[in-house]
């Protein structure tokens, strides 16, 4: 009696179809090519939805400085800070450090409805660039016009994506609520 305690040898041929046949780890490979593309993709959407962020926060934030300045009949330097930091607070909580603000108040003139720029002001050195220009057409005689620009610079987190950071504009318009046309004191 015998008793055979290795297997039986294969030949070469069949041990190198057998090997070829089997396919464990095309998945991995095929995963560990693709997780780079899938990663960057990743990133460049995260880096997007940022981007749109800062973009939103900034328009909510003109939007909210040209609204408190229309509610008012008049306002100070000191109102206009309270304003210009309540805007500041709508970007929470990205970095505000880059943030404008301009501010541009147009009268049109009783007669004959010319804008004339009444008084500006800025918040980090922010200006409103030809005031007349972007009144033109949006008032009538003896009226007036508060026009806030803003303006701020995007820097992404990821350099790989977006290499350099780029700035982001905004800018609204808003009539007086109370008055024709708001002082400044």
């Amino acid at each position: 009696m015998t008793f055979n305690i290795l297997p039986q040898q294969k030949g070469l041929k069949t041990a190198f179809w057998q090997a070829a046949r089997h396919d464990g780890g095309i998945a991995a490979t095929e995963f560990a090519m693709i997780l780079p593309f899938l990663l960057l993709i990743l990133m460049g959407v995260i880096e997007l939805s940022n981007a749109m962020t800062a973009k939103r926060k900034l328009l909510n934030a003109v939007q909210s400085a040209s609204d408190l300045i229309g509610q008012n009949t008049d306002v100070t330097s000191t109102d206009l800070d309270s304003i210009y930091l309540a805007a500041a607070l709508t970007m929470d909580p990205l970095d505000t450090s880059s943030l404008t603000i301009g501010v541009s108040s147009v009268r049109f003139d009783d007669t004959t409805g010319a804008p004339a720029e009444d008084w500006t002001d800025s918040y980090n050195g922010g200006t409103v660039y030809l005031p007349l220009d972007k009144a033109t057409g949006r008032g009538e005689a003896g009226a007036s016009i508060v026009i806030v620009t803003g303006t701020y610079t995007y820097q992404p987190l990821i350099k790989l994506i977006i290499p350099a950071s780029f700035t982001l504009n905004e800018i609204a318009y808003v009539r007086p609520r109370k008055v024709s046309y708001i002082m400044k004191f």
